[in-house]
């Protein structure tokens, strides 16, 4: 199995490790894990051979998985993995990437299309604010060149299993870019 090393990189002035090649995750190291140099952060499947994604020579540091990372998701050069929080004196804390008006958690479009709320004009909506959901819930229909997919809740490991609906951030039947902000969630309850 190869061993590639993640590219470290500053985003928003946030240490990051960043995806060196174009791939699958198949399999993810603990979230807020410490991690040292050459450590295994990730498993990529490129073309289907596995390959170890490990950290820099110069890291130590604690991770923070992005949110919208999955297992079997496909990922893009340079695209952001993990961000780093330094480990200070049994510090337990972590930074996070987070643009200011994202909620502490929510659901991202997978790719650009027209996101709808419900499975026809007539239903219910797949979820309503206020709602408790668990892992793996449809919250959408994600229509791509008259294809339709559904969109799930699938938080990263780590991150609790079960969420609180909040707001819609697209209107049903709206077009949506790719990781744009779709449903708000609240695991605090």
């Amino acid at each position: 199995m190869m061993r590639l090393p993640l590219l470290l990189q500053d985003v928003d002035g946030v240490q990051c490790l960043c995806s060196p090649v174009v791939g699958t995750i198949v399999a993810l190291a603990d979230n807020n894990e410490i991690i040292s140099a050459n450590d295994v952060v990730a498993e990529i499947s490129i073309l289907g051979v596995r390959h170890q994604l490990i950290a820099p020579d110069t890291v130590q540091h604690r991770i923070a998985f992005a949110d919208d990372l999955n297992l079997s998701q496909g990922v893009a050069y340079q695209q952001m993995i993990a961000s780093l929080a330094t480990v200070a004196d049994g510090e337990e804390s972590t930074t996070e990437v987070t643009s200011d008006d994202l909620s502490d958690l929510c659901v991202l479009a997978p790719q650009a299309g027209r996101f709808y709320h419900r499975p026809a004009a007539d239903a219910e909506a797949f979820v309503n604010a206020g709602e408790t959901i668990s892992a793996g819930k449809t919250i959408g229909l994600l229509e791509v060149m008259k294809t339709f997919s559904p969109v799930k809740w699938n938080p990263a490991p780590g991150n609790p299993q079960t969420a609180v609906v909040g707001n819609y951030r697209i209107a049903d039947g709206n077009d949506v870019e790719d990781s744009q902000p779709l449903l708000d969630l609240d695991v605090s309850s």
